[in-house]
């Protein structure tokens, strides 16, 4: 699979100390799940292993966490959306201000909805 490309070197170093039956419980909840571990999903398994406390639904729980680089985010150019705040302004003013437009304007997208029934 790493010859493949179909999963990373590191986590495919510490998937080897598993159990060949801890293997086959990881390749096919990969298959189920597509999905491929994560160094750090790769090391808690294989401390897992060692520890005696490894089967397929802690394969599963492990392998259905979120990581963190998984995480959706939303990315807006700063040349868009610089020219609308004081120069002064930090990153976190400027993220605070958009959310408090967003939430002011989706109240009043609700009222106007409340109003049409």
């Amino acid at each position: 699979m790493v010859d493949d490309k179909q999963i990373a070197f590191s986590p495919a170093v510490e998937i080897s100390y598993l159990a060949e039956k801890e293997q086959q419980a990881l390749l096919e909840t990969m298959q189920a799940e597509d999905c491929t571990p994560s160094l750090a999903q790769a090391q808690h398994m294989k401390k897992l292993s060692q520890d005696g406390k490894l089967n397929g639904d802690v394969i599963l729980g492990i392998m259905t966490e979120e990581k963190p680089n998984q995480k959706e985010k939303l990315t807006i150019r700063k040349e868009r959306i610089d020219k609308f705040f004081p120069q002064d302004f930090s990153e976190q003013q400027k993220e605070d201000l958009l959310v408090q437009l967003l939430e002011t304007w989706y109240r009043r997208k609700q009222r106007e909805r409340d109003h049409e029934r």
